[in-house]
């Protein structure tokens, strides 16, 4: 990847933040012609923009129904991972519909590839329950004003594999491995690996039915975590497809299945996970995924 491609990238997310969801030309113009743009909305009916759009003429209709319907609060970037031609943008975002008047808050997940100095594919996860959620109107107001936790002054741009990088992909390769193997029974071996006080969090963030995805804080509370999970859902398959890594992270990106045990329901969704480690264990974690679909799954 290019210096040059890299700073346009970052350049064109400060100013989409500046001007409030209104600049998405600027993102287009750095699109090859053959561009794919996807969500992890994937154009269900409350959110159709978030069908899958492919050509770079095509993609600035994804901006334009956007900004129709919701109105930015804040988009602000806490770090740009950069492992080869792949960016992974992690930040968070608040919107308010400009029908119901119900805001949204999430983090958020944008990988972007680039080819030849484009942007040649971008997938984005948010919290697709809380989004879908925001587009009924009952009649209620939403008052929040909701804060970015993160800073444009404190954003990290991480590139480059070191020997610690390549040791920590090698052992998630085996824990996700094991993990798929033995369909959710090696939670252990994850546990073995978390620092004393891990900060443990998920794009469920506790929500209803789905209440073991809040944050967690210790090494004991994640043991709790996967308690909870294997208690409500039993794994079909966790296919992890790409390990996208610099410095101390580590992004994980998969394709899972989950049945509800009390339901029935399937759960099938991409999912990311990104860890940060320090002195070979890991002192972060966070998962990003459709909470829409889990949600549906466990009710």
């Amino acid at each position: 990847m290019t210096p040059k491609i890299l700073r346009q990238i970052k350049t064109r997310y400060k100013t989409w933040d500046r001007g409030k969801g209104k600049t998405g030309a600027l993102f287009v113009d750095l699109l090859s012609d053959d561009a794919t743009f996807r969500s992890i909305g994937g154009g269900v009916e409350a959110m159709k923009f978030t069908r899958p759009h492919s050509t770079k003429e095509k993609i600035s209709a994804y901006f334009e129904e956007l900004i129709r319907d919701w109105q930015m609060i804040f988009y602000t970037v806490r770090l740009f991972l950069v492992d080869g031609n792949t960016i992974a943008t992690v930040c968070e975002c608040a919107w308010k519909h400009k029908h119901t008047g119900k805001i949204v808050h999430s983090p958020k997940l944008d990988i972007i590839r680039v080819k030849n100095g484009k942007m040649h594919d971008f997938f984005e996860y948010f919290d697709t329950h809380q989004a879908y959620a925001a587009c009924v109107p009952d009649g209620t107001v939403d008052t929040r004003r909701p804060k970015p936790l993160y800073k444009w002054s404190s954003t990290r741009t991480v590139s480059g594999a070191t020997t610690a990088t390549r040791d920590n992909v090698k052992l998630l390769k085996k824990l996700y491995a094991r993990w798929d193997d033995t369909k959710g029974g090696s939670a252990d071996a994850f546990i073995k690996v978390l620092a004393p006080n891990v900060l443990w969090g998920s794009l469920g963030a506790g929500t209803g039915p789905v209440a073991f995805t809040r944050t967690r804080l210790s090494r004991q509370e994640v043991r709790q975590y996967f308690k909870e999970l294997g208690s409500a859902f039993q794994m079909d398959h966790y296919t992890v497809q790409e390990y996208i890594a610099a410095g101390p992270f580590v992004l994980v990106l998969a394709e899972v299945s989950f049945t509800n045990r009390k339901t029935g329901k399937i759960f099938v969704s991409p999912k990311a996970d990104l860890w940060r480690f320090a002195h070979g264990k890991a002192t972060e974690f966070y998962e990003y995924y459709d909470t829409a679909k889990a949600v549906a799954a466990a009710a």
